[in-house]
């Protein structure tokens, strides 16, 4: 068993290290039976001793990962990772592709908004095209949907640290006159109604039984008269609505005569100063402006698939040509990521939320603030490139290929949450150190001394569990750990040895802001020197952003282990 223990380890390691410090068994199982045919009988007991070593190789850090690797004179072959590319989009030319986000101004972007956006951005570069921003803002009344007054500059923010350069920004509330006169035109051409029947008889009569709506033999005359009623605000809401024709046969009930135009009594709207009550759908205007503005190509969320069957009945009877178009797959969150406005909102009234960067959210400037890299973000959603397969936001990827990218130059430090003091001037006595010089990172040449004195901090939990234990004070000795330190006998130390950060009594204070509350600790007196946004890792504890550094005291965002 032992034997086949040191096969494995350097499998596990590898595996490790290639996925950000975290080994899958699965994967490495896999890895290990494919090189060692004599292992092939033994799966069970294979299996079994690779589940056990991933638990203890993912405990370490990244580092100690790597120098053990080192140690064990294994060599494996690199394999060069194919780039993702983004297939080609139909009837594409350089130079004249014309592409749009659409996103609701109803707060700030989050992971599912990221989709769209680099989506758009990255097909918009690769053909050399224009991308345009426009806020799809005309639901005034869905409180999931009522547009924020801030949001409008929180999107363009979100965009750009993203990397995203737009070439013009349009709003849709700010062309309701515009969106007025084309339905008009419509109606005069006959190819849609103004509608009089209650919602749910509508619904029972034509998508349910498949029955004609008898608003539908109104003549084009008589449909304009009720709809200049609807706009000089004769009619409620809820008493009319204006439908674009769709045909007879449609099978779909979604799409059948879908409502182009309503009214509502009360609207709500940041930006809108004349008070306007007839509002269009989202896929009234958007269909207009995607003609108006020469958008060529619509890179969209599945979800709005419906979207493309509604619009091409308006497109046909306009005489236009339809934008080319592709869908990728619903790009879901777990229960436990809230992105619902109504639900932050209440959350941040209660104080569940410090606002949409807390570290619980998955709003962008959240992530941000936690340390994730926009080009993280990117590579995450070039991933999953167009697939139209339903994907759930899964953070362990995201936070893999975080690590990839901040692990060669997030400089190493040690932090000490509920720091215990313990004494260690036996062992100091016993090795004759009163100092230590330590690297800020395993592949820098840089480093910085820390005076060592009798009283150092350690962690209470590894006090706790580790109390007349052997084990090593990083880059210092090993002790058996006690509030009184005692030298051990022997200071070897490997794969097994339990390896402490520790703080010496020369401290800066230290607040640990993470998703489930902040956490307070010491640190040593080098952190002082950094400066806000600086990427560090903590020593067994996991990676952070610096928020804030004050004369005594950092406030640092947890981002991942």
């Amino acid at each position: 068993m032992a034997d086949l223990k040191e096969r494995i380890i350097p499998y596990c390691l590898h595996n490790a290290i290639e996925y950000g410090g975290k080994a899958n068994p699965g994967s490495v199982l896999g890895k290990v039976l494919g090189e060692n045919e004599d292992l092939r009988k033994s799966v069970p007991e294979v299996k079994k001793v690779v589940e056990e070593v991933v638990k203890e190789v993912n405990k370490l850090s990244l580092d100690q990962q790597k120098d053990r690797l080192e140690k064990s004179g294994v060599k494996f072959e690199r394999k060069e990772k194919e780039e993702k590319k983004l297939p080609d989009l139909p009837e594409a030319e350089k130079g004249v592709v014309v592409m749009r986000m659409a996103p609701n101004p109803n707060g700030p972007l989050h992971i599912g908004h990221s989709r769209m956006a680099i989506l758009n951005d990255e097909y918009a570069k690769k053909y050399g095209g224009t991308l345009m921003l426009r806020f799809d803002d005309t639901d005034p009344k869905n409180e999931n949907k009522v547009p924020m007054l801030e949001a409008y500059d929180w999107i363009q923010e979100d965009l750009k640290w993203l990397g995203i350069n737009f070439d013009r920004v349009e709003t849709a509330s700010s062309r309701i006159e515009v969106y007025y006169k084309y339905f008009e035109k419509v109606l005069e051409a006959g190819h849609a109604y103004i509608c009089f029947c209650e919602q749910e008889k509508w619904s029972n009569l034509v998508r349910r039984d498949g029955g004609v709506c008898p608003c539908r033999s109104h003549t084009a005359q008589e449909n304009v008269s009720k709809w200049k009623d609807m706009v000089l605000w004769k009619l409620k809401e809820g008493e009319a609505v204006g439908r674009i024709k769709t045909d007879l046969e449609e099978k779909n009930p979604a799409v059948k005569d879908w409502v182009a135009f309503r009214t509502v009594d009360d609207p709500q709207h940041p930006i809108v100063r004349k008070r306007i009550k007839v509002w269009p759908t989202l896929d009234f205007a958007s269909a207009i402006d995607d003609h108006e503005f020469g958008i060529t190509h619509i890179v969209r969320g599945k979800d709005l698939a419906v979207s493309e069957l509604r619009q091409k009945f308006l497109y046909n009877y306009m005489g236009w040509k339809y934008p080319v178009t592709k869908v990728y797959g619903k790009f879901m969150t777990s229960d436990d990521l809230v992105i619902s406005k109504s639900k932050i909102q209440e959350g941040i009234k209660k104080g569940v939320y410090s606002g949409y960067d807390d570290p619980k959210l998955v709003f962008l400037r959240a992530l941000k603030r936690r340390g994730i890299l926009p080009q993280t973000i990117r590579n995450y959603i070039l991933a999953l490139g167009l697939s139209e397969a339903e994907t759930t936001v899964d953070l362990e990827i995201l936070f893999s290929e975080n690590r990839k990218l901040i692990d060669p130059e997030a400089n190493r430090y040690m932090v000490v949450l509920e720091p215990e003091e313990i004494d260690i001037s036996e062992p100091l006595k016993k090795s004759g150190k009163n100092e230590v010089e330590i690297k800020y990172h395993p592949d820098k040449k840089e480093t910085r001394k820390i005076s060592v004195s009798n009283k150092i901090f350690v962690s209470g939990e590894d006090l706790k569990t580790l109390k007349g234990k052997d084990v090593r004070l990083i880059d210092l000795f090993n002790v058996k750990l006690d509030k009184e330190a005692v030298y051990s006998k022997s200071q070897e130390f490997g794969f097994e040895t339990k390896k402490l950060q520790w703080v010496s009594d020369d401290f800066v204070k230290v607040k640990l802001v993470t998703p489930e509350g902040v956490k307070e600790g010491v640190g040593e007196k080098a952190l002082l020197k950094l400066k806000p946004d600086d990427m560090i890792q903590m020593l067994r504890i996991g990676f952070g952003r610096v928020d804030s550094v004050g004369k005594d005291q950092i406030t640092i965002y947890f981002a991942h282990k």
